[in-house]
């Protein structure tokens, strides 16, 4: 959310643990903050999470 949100400039999280967080997992959250209005900047987090997709071979 941090990544997100513009608060932070990578997304990495701390130990590690963005590896053991599965790209559908990740997808699931997206959803589910947008819903629940958590993001500051739509536009921004909507680049962002694209992306995220393209990084693991996922066109959006």
């Amino acid at each position: 959310m941090a990544w997100l949100n513009g608060h932070q400039d990578h997304f990495v999280m701390v130990g590690g643990q963005h590896s053991a967080r599965h790209i559908l997992h990740l997808s699931e959250l997206f959803r589910l903050a947008d819903r629940a209005e958590l993001l500051r900047d739509p536009d921004l987090a909507t680049r962002r999470m694209r992306t995220l997709l393209a990084t693991n071979g996922i066109e959006a």
